[in-house]
């Protein structure tokens, strides 16, 4: 689900151009943005602080176009592109005009259009470290995972490391039922997709392994989530990450201990995260169960 925000018609003044006197006086530039977001919270919230601003759009264009003198429109177009993508959108559009560009014969404009993606969506950053927690507790739990497991060797990825699996007992909201126990393993992989693109397909996995989401922490034949995603950080709603609750739930951190044993998460050692879990007598809604080999039980 991607929706988009746009402001067009930005005016600013700049001093901008490979010519010497075109650094000398002001020109007028103008600025097209087109960003691309998830637009699903701040439509249920009505809050502009769950959006991005077209306003700090605008802003962002006149501070990048009345500062720093460059030689190209390619490079303010960049900056823009750069600004925007901070502020959380997923892709970004920027076009840039330079209406009294000093072509030299009779024009109507000069512009620049270029496209950037941010983080979730940038599949040009080479093959990645990847890390997935999987669960099941309905059904053959050992045979969903074992199915999931065959569907995710068929993307476009490298299957690194299968953990063990670990049987703990369900987290629930306040006020729901009783749930069978979880069976979880942690996938470790290498990929080029993008993160979103993988998200969409580990999605459709669960979609194929019967997974229906009728209630939040609800049974369920299969989940995947995204644990870890190498040098990728996102507050997008649609995938955070590092996986926000991960450093909370044992049934994450003991299996993927079990496989890579120097693994960091946040900035912290996995080991020291699953003792400070054990440490505390208050977690007593995950219980850490015992590691045993994929297709022994279950």
């Amino acid at each position: 689900m991607s929706d988009i925000i746009r402001i067009t018609g930005v005016q600013a003044v700049g001093r901008h151009g490979v010519l010497p006197e075109e650094r000398t006086y002001d020109q007028p530039f103008i600025v097209d943005i087109e960003a691309e977001l998830d637009a699903r919270r701040a439509a249920r919230s009505d809050d502009v602080a769950d959006t991005i601003s077209y306003a700090d759009l605008a802003n962002d264009a006149v501070s990048v176009v009345s500062g720093e003198s460059v030689n190209l429109i390619e490079t303010l177009a960049q900056r823009i592109a750069n600004r925007v993508l901070q502020r959380g959108a997923r892709r970004v559009e920027v076009t840039l005009h330079k209406p009294k560009a000093p072509v030299g014969i009779p024009f109507s404009d000069a512009s620049v259009t270029i496209r950037r993606d941010g983080p979730l969506r940038d599949s040009r950053r080479g093959v990645r470290h990847v890390v997935l927690s999987l669960g099941s507790n309905e059904g053959d739990r050992a045979g969903n995972l074992r199915r999931a497991i065959d569907r995710i060797k068929a993307l476009p990825v490298s299957l690194r490391m299968v953990s063990s699996y670990v049987e703990t007992k369900a987290v629930t909201l306040p006020g729901q039922g009783p749930q069978p126990d979880f069976l979880n393993l942690v996938v470790i992989l290498d990929t080029a997709l993008a993160p979103l693109d993988l998200l969409a397909a580990l999605q459709q996995i669960e979609v194929r392994g019967g997974r229906v989401r009728h209630e939040r922490w609800g049974a369920r034949t299969l989940d995947i989530d995204i644990v870890d995603f190498e040098g990728v950080t996102s507050s997008d709603p649609e995938l955070l990450l590092p996986h926000p609750r991960a450093k909370e739930r044992l049934f994450v951190l003991l299996p993927w201990y079990e496989v890579e044993p120097h693994a960091t998460l946040g900035g912290a050692q996995i080991s020291d995260l699953i003792e400070a879990l054990r440490g505390t007598s208050d977690r007593a809604a995950q219980r850490e169960g015992e590691l045993y080999e994929p297709g022994t039980r279950g």
